[in-house]
């Protein structure tokens, strides 16, 4: 994407994107912490002030080392998506199976076929066992998605909605509304 087609004062301070790591040549999330157009010009607070088709952006990475992209470097929202990327075998990814979104490790990516196998662990203490997955490249994201307000909200005891107790609470609250009397009458 383009700096130009960036919106004016949207500050892109603290958004998260993937990078690759130096170390192990894997896409690695981080957060951007400002940007830089020149040596003698370094932005924190608004990158959106003085974005230019040269500007570098300063990532933190989450295991805490920090390093500068070109913006063409970065994946994320506002930034390259992993369409045109070739995923390397041992790369974390975040795929959507049975409804939620599941983290894996990608086995290989065949281009040809646009394809990436996904081997997908159980969260800890769960009885699931590990599985692989395939998904086409653009099903594949770099970045765990945020959950709305909405969803977050929503951890259901599915036990206690099963039971019908779940629905108690929305009767009681639907019983107490006062419907006006017809006027016309």
């Amino acid at each position: 994407m383009s700096a130009a087609k960036r919106l004016a004062k949207r500050s892109i301070v603290g958004s998260r994107v993937s990078a690759m790591s130096k170390d192990s040549g894997l896409y690695q999330p981080g957060i951007i912490i400002g940007s830089k157009n020149s040596e003698d010009h370094l932005y924190f607070a608004n990158c959106a002030t003085g974005i230019t088709p040269t500007s570098r952006y300063i990532v933190r990475f989450d295991a805490g080392d920090t390093r500068e992209f070109q913006e063409s470097d970065l994946i994320g929202p506002g930034f390259g998506n992993v369409n045109n990327l070739k995923l390397r075998s041992g790369q974390k990814a975040w795929v959507t199976y049975n409804g939620r979104e599941v983290m894996g490790t990608v086995v290989y990516h065949q281009q040809a076929r646009d394809e990436v196998l996904i081997n997908v662990q159980p969260q800890p203490g769960s009885l699931e066992i590990p599985f692989d997955v395939t998904k086409r490249l653009d099903e594949v994201r770099l970045l765990e998605s945020r959950k709305s307000a909405r969803l977050q909200e929503q951890d259901f005891d599915f036990a206690r909605l099963a039971d019908g107790s779940g629905d108690r609470k929305r009767n009681q609250q639907t019983a107490s509304i006062d419907v006006p009397k017809n006027c016309n009458g």
